[in-house]
């Protein structure tokens, strides 16, 4: 009897610690509207002193702030017309931030863009939000007129 009672108990115990050791992700989907802007900046951004050319930006929508892309330029490639690019973003939400990094491709012919990502920190009050995927896509206009280029779009933060 003894036996019978240990299995179920302890595999009880398992699962509540499971949940007390896995960390919380948001389950709702947040969806965003983005206008982003590369230039070459007066200021650096928030935790890159230093780096003056970023995309900046506004995101609008079930999450709203202003946003950050730093571009890892060692990382980037272009095949025929399309850069593979790697970057890490941080969003400025107001009552918080969450930052985090993405990779994507930015075709030169159609001036498409298209990424995605994870969150990997957060300010306490958006904890909730690390471990979310991000996915962005949109336009730019044309990189060959140079500074500024403007890229207008949409995404998501979620699981």
């Amino acid at each position: 009897m003894r036996k019978m009672l240990l299995a179920p108990l302890i595999a009880c115990m398992v699962a509540l610690l499971s949940m007390v050791w896995m960390p919380t992700v948001s389950a709702k989907t947040l969806k965003f509207n983005q206008t982003i802007v590369v230039n070459e900046y007066p200021e650096a951004g928030p935790n890159h002193p230093g780096e003056y050319v970023y995309w900046k930006g506004q995101i609008t929508g079930d999450v709203a702030g202003t946003c950050y892309f730093w571009e890892n330029w060692e990382k980037n490639y272009v095949v025929g017309k399309v850069e593979h690019f790697f970057e890490e973003f941080y969003i400025d939400l107001g009552d918080g931030w969450i930052s985090g990094y993405d990779k994507g491709v930015w075709n030169f012919a159609t001036f498409k863009y298209r990424a995605h990502g994870f969150v990997t920190a957060a300010s306490e009050n958006h904890a909730d939000m690390i471990g979310n995927f991000l996915f962005e896509e949109g336009t730019t206009t044309d990189p060959n007129l140079g500074f500024p280029i403007t890229g207008t779009g949409r995404g998501f933060i979620g699981p």
